[in-house]
């Protein structure tokens, strides 16, 4: 008899810690919680917050974004912080996330779309993919690295009407002048133009050509000479009939920052280009000639 009080007591002890188990809430899943970990990476990613991504990193993280390569969660902090100055808006989207564990490693894929835009509302799009490696550690889980492989979206710009003449090149600055007074204005400066991105440069007093030397002599190394360790911006432009409308997408150049620029009055031949720009209260006829 006493055997089966015995086994009663047992099977009731059994009975108590199964519904103590069942009630006793169970961790979350890895993919779960690697699922989580991404999105915080994400949203840190995409709302500037270093505190965010320090939760979802490993101090040691390494990253390869844009053709960059960080080490350690602080470089990717600052690189981050460093991006938004110029892009203050950002978006990174992830789709048909795929997550793969083997032990105290995970992998995951997604596919990846990441938009920049600027204070001017001028937007960067780049599709591709995000790689994550991940590791379990004493706190959990945590991103060790990342892999934003992605390149950018770009369109076909609508075909030019045919001209004799063409804007893409380099030109670089011959003469300007004050349009209220008729007098001349310091220069210095290059324009170069492809089919949709600009870059304006300064040239630096003590490395302006000389006279005597015809411009279209100037070989590549002797243009990037010019412009070495000068200030410039670079950003897209777009042409509507004889206005020239200029984005800029990072504005060192003082004239450039604040609102887009335009250039008006476009006159354009094969080794000459004049526009008019009002600058700082000033409207300026500016002539460029044709070096490449």
């Amino acid at each position: 008899m006493k055997i089966w009080w015995v086994i009663g007591g047992l099977c009731w002890i059994a009975a108590l810690a199964a519904v103590g188990e069942a009630q006793r809430p169970r961790p979350a899943s890895s993919d779960l919680e690697i699922r989580r970990l991404i999105e915080t990476f994400r949203r840190g990613w995409e709302q500037n917050d270093a505190e965010a991504l320090r939760r979802a990193c490993a101090p040691g993280i390494v990253m390869l974004s844009l053709g960059r390569r960080d080490r350690g969660i602080e470089q990717v902090v600052e690189h981050l912080r460093v991006a938004f100055q110029h892009f203050p808006q950002a978006e990174l989207q992830m789709e048909q996330l795929e997550i793969r564990t083997t032990g105290a490693i995970a992998w995951a894929q997604a596919e990846a779309r990441y938009v920049q835009k600027t204070a001017h509302g001028m937007a960067l799009t780049y599709t591709g993919y995000a790689s994550f490696l991940l590791e379990r550690q004493r706190g959990g889980w945590r991103i060790t690295q990342v892999d934003l492989n992605v390149r950018p979206a770009t369109s076909v710009p609508p075909a030019a009407a045919a001209e004799d003449a063409s804007l893409e090149g380099a030109w670089l600055l011959e003469s300007a002048k004050d349009l209220a007074t008729g007098r001349p204005v310091p220069q210095g400066a290059m324009l170069l133009l492809t089919r949709s991105r600009f870059a304006l440069f300064a040239v630096a007093p003590d490395r302006r050509p000389p006279r005597e030397k015809k411009l279209a002599e100037y070989s590549k190394r002797e243009l990037l000479e010019l412009v070495r360790e000068v200030e410039g911006s670079v950003g897209e432009y777009h042409r509507d009939g004889n206005r020239l409308t200029l984005i800029p997408v990072f504005a060192f150049f003082p004239e450039m920052t604040g609102a887009p620029q335009v250039f008006e009055n476009v006159r354009l031949d094969r080794e000459r280009l004049s526009v008019e720009w009002e600058v700082r209260g000033r409207r300026i006829l500016m002539t460029w000639r044709r070096v490449e």
